[in-house]
């Protein structure tokens, strides 16, 4: 606006009235269950780990799968207590993941300074429940800034 002004191109009468957009983008990401982003995190921080050279314990990738599979296939068929002990298994491995990482970067500085976002999104991520606010809850791993907005009229969306 000030370089609209020194320019000649606007006067300040113009700017007396502003009109604000408040539209929503919505923003490319699948619907966030639990499950999804628990395994999602053990994902990223295998790969990262592989990347800097940490050699883990375990990586959970074939049961970790297995597993979100089954939650997806209980949950359809209204079997909650059968899709609520895979969510648990799949929870366990993320905190066995994080700790196993966390025991092996201590103490060097370069490695904790990497890692310490992501392992505090997965941190979150496991102890999150289904109905937190506080702090806000993390709904995509790419894109933390992802808020969810209810709007009465339509299906949730994220912005």
């Amino acid at each position: 606006m000030n370089v609209a002004l020194k320019l000649g191109a606007a006067k300040p009468s113009d700017f007396t009235k502003v009109i604000v957009d408040t539209t929503v983008a919505e923003k490319n990401i699948t619907f966030p269950t639990d499950a999804k982003l628990c395994h999602k995190a053990r994902e990223r921080l295998v790969k990262m780990a592989k990347k800097h050279d940490i050699k883990l314990r375990q990586t959970y990738k074939r049961v970790g799968k297995y597993a979100l599979i089954m939650y997806g296939r209980y949950a359809h068929a209204k079997q909650y207590k059968r899709a609520r002990r895979q969510l648990r298994r799949l929870k366990t491995w993320l905190g066995r993941t994080i700790r196993d990482i966390g025991r092996q970067i201590k103490g060097n500085g370069m490695l904790e300074d990497i890692f310490r976002a992501e392992l505090w999104k997965a941190e979150r991520v496991r102890t999150q429940k289904p109905r937190d606010d506080i702090p806000k809850k993390i709904y995509s791993l790419h894109a933390p800034e992802v808020e969810c907005i209810h709007c009465p009229a339509s299906d949730t969306k994220y912005r």
